[in-house]
């Protein structure tokens, strides 16, 4: 799809159903996925990876739904909710807390609560504090039916490191990237990493109250981090999934075209702000409201039906 295209739907008021068609299509593809999971009995845990504002979190909860359609006991897990915090998070070779590497989380801690609840144990799960950079334990148990099914999403899912204590032969792989893009000009479409950073100077700001001049700063701290730690266990999936939306620039571009500005006004020479910025200033918006409440997007401009 190019943007005039896209921009041609929204004017002619056709963008309700476009929407509707891509978010169907999304729902098709997790439903193949959770029919080739459920075909295979011995699978216990569905490892779910992607870089940065993929989609990982909605994906993995929607995936818990289909496998739930074919009669199989779900619950999903974040890595993130065992992240070590900042007191003995890693730093990097700049004395810098480095959010990238694996050792970021309590992999121990995580094995031994899989482990606990394909037993059929009672675990107090984990959970992470984004605003304190503290993790604590929940105060009620939770507990996994026998023959039940893990979804564990997170950066560092299909890394062997951080599953390691758990059983190989009950693993299924999953790799989830904002793929398919829109063309832009002479076939070439919009990098799916300057997609997922328009996604994440929104999330950044919408949820964890960052400044996008300090998203942008990071930025290529997170891609260095990515080609270090995600892509190399990419040709280790079991299936790819595709968490792009064709119509979402249409939907981002009201949330983010004040953030972009706010960037150029402190760094004029910011390029690839100004980039990103000349494209949305090409694209026609849409209403927000119209994103459906359990849809990927919804992780990025909030309003979500589903409980993060």
């Amino acid at each position: 799809m190019t943007l005039d295209e896209l921009n041609a739907i929204v004017e002619s008021g056709g963008i309700d159903e476009f929407i509707r068609v891509c978010e169907a299509r999304q729902v098709k593809a997790l439903s193949k996925i959770a029919d080739d999971i459920t075909a295979r009995p011995e699978i216990r845990v569905v490892l779910l990876a992607g870089a940065s504002s993929a989609g990982k979190t909605t994906t993995a909860k929607r995936l818990c739904t289909q496998l739930r359609v074919n009669g199989a006991d779900a619950m999903h897990l974040s890595t993130d909710d065992y992240f070590v915090g900042d007191r003995r998070n890693p730093r990097d070779e700049n004395g810098e807390l480095d959010y990238e590497c694996v050792q970021c989380v309590d992999m121990e801690r995580l094995a031994a609560d899989i482990n606990a609840l394909m037993r059929g144990e009672g675990v107090k799960m984990r959970r992470f504090n984004f605003v304190e950079h503290e993790g604590y334990d929940e105060t009620e148990t939770t507990s996994l039916s026998e023959g039940g099914i893990l979804v564990l999403e997170g950066i560092h899912a299909l890394n062997p490191l951080l599953t390691e204590g758990v059983d190989d032969g009950c693993k299924f792989r999953i790799f989830i990237e904002p793929k398919t893009q829109p063309v832009l000009f002479l076939r070439a479409r919009l990098p799916s990493t300057d997609a997922r950073l328009l996604r994440r100077i929104v999330r950044d700001n919408q949820f964890r109250k960052m400044d996008p001049q300090e998203t942008f700063r990071r930025w290529p701290m997170v891609l260095a981090g990515e080609d270090k730690w995600i892509n190399p266990f990419r040709p280790n999936a079991d299936a790819e999934f595709d968490s792009a939306l064709a119509y979402e620039l249409a939907v981002l571009k009201p949330y983010v075209e004040g953030l972009l500005a706010r960037v150029l006004m402190k760094n004029p020479e910011e390029r690839k702000a100004l980039f990103l910025c000349n494209l949305l200033s090409m694209v026609l918006a849409t209403d927000p409201t119209k994103v459906p409440g359990d849809s990927i997007l919804r992780e990025t401009i909030g309003g979500s039906q589903l409980e993060y």
